[in-house]
């Protein structure tokens, strides 16, 4: 059974994933899925990419172009996109007034990334 968890990506620190990258993964307890916050620069490195695990990509704030199967979506705060299993996807931040607050949620869980951000926290001594 899953455990209970509450916090606040806020309170957590940010793992650079790649320059223009940061990500928190919260919600770590869940069985069936994983979540994270990604804070994305203009200028972000664009790196499409695939995976088994179906998602819904959503922007908090900023703005940017999120291409899934090759159509750009032009996400702004409260928009959101779903990205099926294993189709081509990624994220482009050019002009946002803010880096880009861009929250993943995963079905399956993704295990990589909890076991990354779980070293990440030991290591910053969280």
């Amino acid at each position: 059974m899953a455990k209970i968890e509450s916090g606040n990506w806020n309170e957590l620190p940010w793992q650079e994933v790649r320059a223009g990258i940061s990500r928190v993964v919260f919600g770590m307890g869940a069985d069936n899925i994983s979540c994270t916050a990604n804070r994305v620069d203009n200028g972000n490195e664009v790196r499409p990419h695939t995976h088994p695990n179906e998602q819904v990509a959503l922007v908090v704030e900023g703005q940017c172009d999120y291409y899934v199967d090759g159509v750009c979506y032009r996400l702004t705060p409260g928009s959101w996109v779903s990205v099926p299993s294993n189709v081509e996807h990624y994220i482009h931040v050019y002009d946002s007034p803010v880096p880009c607050l861009q929250l993943d949620i995963f079905y399956p869980v993704r295990p990589e990334y909890t076991e990354s951000y779980s070293k990440f926290l030991v290591e910053q001594n969280k």
